[in-house]
């Protein structure tokens, strides 16, 4: 158990550090419309980077980063899989669900049926400061602000998935107002 939280730690903490690659290295990438393929991209192979670029080869073996891998009919598909493309729920490592928006709430309850070792959506919203980074896990659905100069990350909010329920889907957002003149 405590190995398993202490390779959940490690794979959140190499995703952070590849956040933190791409706002240093590619943030005119988020200037330009239509940007979610090379933004996706980008922090794929910053993913890559930092995650095999300390394994031995032996612990890496069979793993791969695919950027847009179909999983299943009717579900949500990561833009970002590391895994050993055998399909298999178990030997997913990360998939990452790439936004420059909020997540819908149909999105959000996907994102939690996605398994992976470690399942996270990040919105690159773009007249803000940070990303929001949404964390899944068999019980929870965690809130995250990445603060883009800081490169800080902090848990805005913890929601158990136990709690909600087809009529209680709102409950899954964030109350975020709408900017004035857009409807929600």
């Amino acid at each position: 158990m405590n190995n398993e939280r202490y390779s959940m730690i490690r794979l959140f903490e190499t995703f952070l550090e590849a956040l933190s690659r791409l706002v240093d290295r590619d943030v005119h990438l988020f200037s330009l419309k239509k940007n979610s393929i090379a933004v996706s991209h980008r922090l794929a192979q910053h993913l890559e980077e930092v995650m095999f670029g300390e394994l031995p080869a032996k612990e890496q073996e069979g793993f791969v980063v695919d950027l847009a891998y179909p999983l299943e009919e009717r579900s949500l598909n990561p833009d970002i899989l590391i895994h050993n493309r055998s399909n298999r729920a178990e030997e997913r490592l990360m998939g990452v669900v790439c936004r420059s928006r909020y997540l819908t709430n149909q999105e959000l309850l996907k994102l939690h049926a996605l398994k992976s070792h470690l399942t996270l959506a990040v919105a690159f919203l773009p007249d803000k400061d940070y990303f929001l980074i949404y964390r899944s896990d068999e019980s929870t659905l965690d809130y995250y602000h990445f603060y883009k100069e800081a490169k800080h990350c902090h848990l805005l909010r913890r929601r158990h998935i136990s709690e909600i329920d087809e009529s209680d889907r709102q409950q899954l957002r964030l109350a975020i107002a709408p900017k004035a003149g857009r409807p929600r």
